[in-house]
Order: C-alpha cells, then structure tokens, then sequence
C-alpha cells in the first residue's frame, strides 16, 4: 500500500466531493490495480466486496481519448475503489488537474442510435 501520487490527489478529491464524503487525502491508501496501466486503485483495507458507485466524473487523455473515473464504496459504504477506465483500454498517458474534470460520464451523443433511419420513422 502507498500514499496518494500528487498527481492521483486532483481527481481522487473531486470524486469524493461529488459523493459528497469528506476524506483525508493524506490518511488515504491505494494499491495500484492491474488494468493495463489505466490507472485504477484499490483502497485499503483489501479483501472488501463492491456496494455502490455514488460519483463518476470523466476527462480526456493527453491523446484525446476520454477517460472515465467512478469513486465505489463496499457494502458498508466505505471507500473501495477508483475506477479508471480508458475507453480505447489504452494505458493513460496524463492524470488531469482539476479544472480538466467534468461530472458525471462521458457525452454519450456520439453513440449510434440503433432506432435512428429505422422504418418506425418513416411514413
């Protein structure tokens, strides 16, 4: 287990505010997890089972792939986990400063809509 990187404390922050739970950054301990170097950590202590996700903010990469961040909680509603996901899987090149954030997920608009050209909209 390991302190916080400088670097993780912006985005480990915000999730917490946007659950609205206070934490001690400096108290917090991680263990990097294996996800191919996206960045995801496991909160001490270890061996918890997952409960919820109370917050979820996103951010683009320095190579413009976005990248999502969801704060998890155990089953008593503890701090269990960040998950950091890079939608293209690839290792995240830059961890963002605050103002690089934005709540909440990804913008789905880019999404095909399998609905869209179907034969329910045309008369």
């Amino acid at each position: 287990m390991r302190e916080l990187l400088e670097r993780e404390r912006p985005l480990v922050g915000y999730l917490f505010e946007l659950a609205g739970l206070s934490v001690d950054l400096d108290a917090l301990r991680v263990e990097p997890m294996q996800d191919g170097g996206m960045g995801s950590l496991a909160i001490a202590p270890l061996g918890r089972s997952y409960g919820s996700s109370p917050s979820e903010c996103h951010f683009y990469d320095s190579d413009g792939v976005v990248i999502s961040a969801v704060l998890n909680l155990d089953k008593v509603d503890s701090p269990f986990e960040i998950d950091i996901l890079k939608v293209d899987f690839s290792p995240t090149i830059r961890w963002p400063e605050r103002a690089d954030l934005g709540a909440g997920p990804p913008n789905n608009s880019c999404k095909p809509n399998p609905l869209r050209g179907s034969a329910l909209f045309r008369h």
